[in-house]
């Protein structure tokens, strides 16, 4: 597995510390978790409009 550093800004980071205190999990892990699901719908959304 690859290591990522991802710069973000301190706002962000909090909002997704908010997150994942609700939810039991680590901000790394929830923000991973947001970043997976956005790549999967982007792909599906291309895979979409490749089918039009």
């Amino acid at each position: 597995m690859k290591t990522v550093e991802l710069n973000v800004e301190d706002y962000l980071y909090a909002f997704y510390a908010k997150v994942a205190a609700q939810v039991g999990r680590s901000t790394e892990q929830v923000m991973a978790d947001a970043l997976f699901r956005f790549a999967g719908e982007a792909a599906a959304g291309a895979m979409e409009r490749a089918r039009k």
